[in-house]
């Protein structure tokens, strides 16, 4: 239930940048860090879409456990394929809902790396859903900095999800890396606007949509490693 969370700063809204650019007032989430507990408890969750686009890819990622589905109705031919299998398309606000009541019947928090994947899930709800939202999230970025400060002092860089991977060995390989999954979006996309299925896609836009599933999986299980990592206390 939304009591079992104590949400210490928690602001209704502030004024900033909205994900399609605007200027709008959104929700702020709440600032405080993790437990070990809330990391290994944790709904870790994860987006995959293109810039300036609605969302194509929601994963998510629960006691070592990844699940997915589509959210952009155009990539419902992209259903349950060859290294994929299991990831339907699902409406994007249901599939909120249904991430929120699980946090709050578990007593486990919703986590991702940055408040981007936050304001996508809000932009979703209806007002008061959005507090419940707020009650269970946090930013794994509020946990990661704070630890990166006290261990080895300022950041060299952003705060970034591959930065800290590296930090604690957590392995990606190239082909799932950084940069990809943007352009494999891109050119299923441009191919499925042509009036072609799934089965008509070239080989790369296939390979392209196995990029986009192992990206999201190796984003949440990084994200999971990290947290638990730094929240018992380990160093590089």
């Amino acid at each position: 239930m939304i009591d079992k969370f104590l949400m210490p700063n928690l602001a209704r809204s502030h004024k900033s940048t909205a994900v399609d650019g605007s200027n709008e007032q959104r929700p702020k989430a709440s600032n405080a860090k993790l437990t070990k507990q809330d990391a290994m408890n944790a709904i870790y969750i994860d987006y995959e879409g293109n810039m300036k686009l609605p969302p194509t890819l929601l994963g998510w990622y629960v006691d070592g456990k990844y699940m997915a589905s589509i959210i952009e109705p155009l990539f419902e031919t992209c259903e349950n394929r060859y290294k994929a299998k299991g990831i339907y398309l699902e409406d994007h606000t249901k599939l909120a809902l249904r991430l929120i009541q699980q946090s709050e019947d578990e007593g486990r928090l919703i986590v991702s790396w940055s408040e981007h994947d936050f304001l996508l899930m809000s932009k979703v709800l209806n007002p008061k859903d959005v507090e419940r939202l707020k009650y269970v999230y946090r930013n794994a970025i509020r946990t990661a900095r704070p630890w990166y400060r006290q261990n080895y002092g300022p950041l060299p860089e952003k705060a970034s999800l591959d930065f800290f991977e590296d930090l604690l060995g957590f392995y990606v390989p190239d082909r799932f890396g950084l940069g990809l999954v943007g352009k494999a979006l891109g050119l299923i996309r441009s191919q499925i606007q042509e009036g072609r299925s799934y089965g008509d896609l070239t080989n790369a836009a296939k390979d392209g949509w196995t990029t986009v599933v192992r990206h999201n999986k190796l984003d949440l299980q990084g994200m999971s490693h990290i947290l638990e990592a730094i929240t018992a206390g380990k160093k590089s």
